[in-house]
This record gives C-alpha cells, sequence and structure tokens, in this order.
C-alpha cells in the first residue's frame, strides 16, 4: 500500500487541473513578455522559434528538457512558473 497524505494528494489533484499544453503556452508567452523577450530571444541556440511559436499557442506540451531550458531563459524557478500557472487559471 502506497501512503500520500492528503495535501499531496491535493496537491496533485490542482496541478492535474492546470497543467495542460494550452495553460502551459500562455504562462509561457505570458513571462516572455513580461521579460521583454522576443520568441527568437526565448529560443535561443537550443530551440527554434517555431518551436516556441508551438509551445505558446499550446499545440505541444514541452519535455522536461525543453521546460527547463525555457524556465532558465525565462530566470524563473519551477515554483514562479507554478505560481504563474496558478495566478493565470485558478
Amino acid at each position: 500500500m502506497v501512503y500520500q497524505d492528503k495535501q499531496f494528494q491535493s496537491e496533485e489533484m490542482f496541478l492535474q487541473k492546470i497543467i495542460n499544453a494550452e495553460n502551459v503556452g500562455v504562462a509561457v508567452k505570458t513571462a516572455r513578455l513580461e521579460k521583454g523577450l522576443t520568441q527568437k530571444d526565448l529560443a535561443g541556440n537550443i530551440l527554434s522559434e517555431k518551436t516556441v511559436h508551438r509551445i505558446e499557442k499550446g499545440q505541444v506540451l514541452p519535455s522536461l528538457f525543453t521546460f527547463l531550458y525555457i524556465l532558465s531563459r525565462l530566470e524563473l524557478s519551477a515554483d514562479s512558473f507554478l505560481s504563474l500557472l496558478s495566478d493565470l487559471f485558478l
């Protein structure tokens, strides 16, 4: 039997409700614009502008590597990004 406390279960349910391609895309675009970056700036040398565009349009959920790269380009922690998602969609 796996033990999960109620707080963990409620946090997990919260994340499942707001983490989807469309919401992540809106949050990435919001953070990018707040930093005054273009899609090309965000893409840097690793991603293509088309990839950033597709993420921001909610057409694709970024892989973990891509997500962490984007957070580093935006100078955001994962906690800050989750807070932004919460502010935008709850």
